[in-house]
């Protein structure tokens, strides 16, 4: 994507964000692995700062880039007018952000069919494998094969006897055969 085509997607996106409150945008990037992979669809909500809270994930900009990190602290007397966010991935908070450059905050992500909040506190088990991810690369790339895995996709979409959903453990190679139009 070269740089005009990515400022085009970034105006209208603000657009639509500042007109209706709300937006979609797909993920790329991993720094907040395990919360957020590459490919998911998340939804964002305008806020104010006064409905800001540690814990939340906030979409803002810095050099013409947006990033979506978790809010660690409030403006304080030490940060006034800026807050400090981390990728859950990432091993340190990123430069104090300007509260004028948040543009608003996460309120579902969807991967595959799914939506889903997300929680305003990582689970320990989620905690544990950020604080690996940060510390790996090769650890990262390889959460991301498995999570793409065709084999896990199938997986998930099967009944509880292990058949693909929306198949009868009944139907047969015959059956199968006879539903083909013979020409």
């Amino acid at each position: 994507m070269n740089l005009v085509d990515g400022g085009l997607k970034q105006e209208l996106m603000l657009d639509v964000l500042r007109k209706y409150g709300s937006c979609r945008l797909q993920v790329s990037g991993t720094s907040m692995l395990p919360t957020l992979r590459p490919g998911d669809t998340v939804s964002i909500e305008s806020r104010g700062l006064s409905e800001l809270k540690v814990g939340d994930i906030v979409l803002y900009e810095r050099c013409g880039r947006f990033f979506l990190h978790r809010l660690v602290a409030l403006p304080a007397e030490r940060f006034p007018g800026r807050l400090v966010t981390r990728g859950d991935s990432m091993p340190q908070a990123d430069p104090a952000v300007r509260v004028e450059s948040v543009l608003g905050v996460l309120s579902t992500v969807r991967r595959g069919k799914d939506w889903r909040v997300v929680p305003g506190t990582m689970p320990r088990m989620s905690r544990l494998a950020a604080a690996l991810l940060a510390r790996s690369g090769g650890l990262v790339r390889l959460v991301l094969y498995i999570a793409s895995s065709p084999a896990l996709s199938q997986r998930k979409n099967r009944d509880k006897d292990g058949t693909p959903k929306g198949i009868s453990p009944n139907f047969s190679r015959e059956d199968a055969l006879s539903e083909v139009p013979k020409s």
